[in-house]
């Protein structure tokens, strides 16, 4: 056997034993979660939070997806979809929250999974309205 060949195939093979490696890696089960320690306000008088002034509107701040529920109630939850890692929207016509990696869907009720791979619920806050501001805590 010539060296060339050798080498050829000593590199075949091992290229063979890590593909394994790699399909095993690619398959592991991460859940992404929200940020933690979250305590912040959104000014409803302020143009970027203009969306939140309608049901129906949402809003994502500081990793947070804010959601008017009615006049007078608010939910909040984890813009970070728990599949991949990528950042959720709100779909006001099906009123469910979804993640356009992957199709992943949560509830925009209690933020658990609905539909697609992500293997946990998104991470919920507390969102409270008082007068023109909503405050949104862990």
């Amino acid at each position: 056997m010539e060296r060339r060949d050798f080498l050829k195939n000593t590199l075949a093979v091992c290229g063979l034993a890590a593909l394994p490696i790699a399909v095993i890696e690619s398959c592991k089960k991460t859940s992404y979660s929200g940020p933690s320690n979250v305590d912040f306000t959104l000014d409803l008088t302020n143009s970027a939070n203009t969306a939140l002034n309608t049901v129906g509107g949402a809003v994502i701040a500081n990793g947070v997806i804010v959601i008017r529920k009615s006049s007078t109630s608010f939910v909040a939850f984890s813009a970070t979809c728990t599949h991949e890692g990528c950042t959720v929207g709100y779909n006001a016509s099906s009123t469910n929250i979804v993640c356009p990696c992957h199709n992943g869907t949560f509830s925009s009720t209690n933020g658990s999974v609905i539909s697609g791979p992500p293997p946990s619920s998104l991470s919920s806050y507390t969102a409270t309205l008082n007068g023109n501001t909503v405050t949104v805590k862990s």
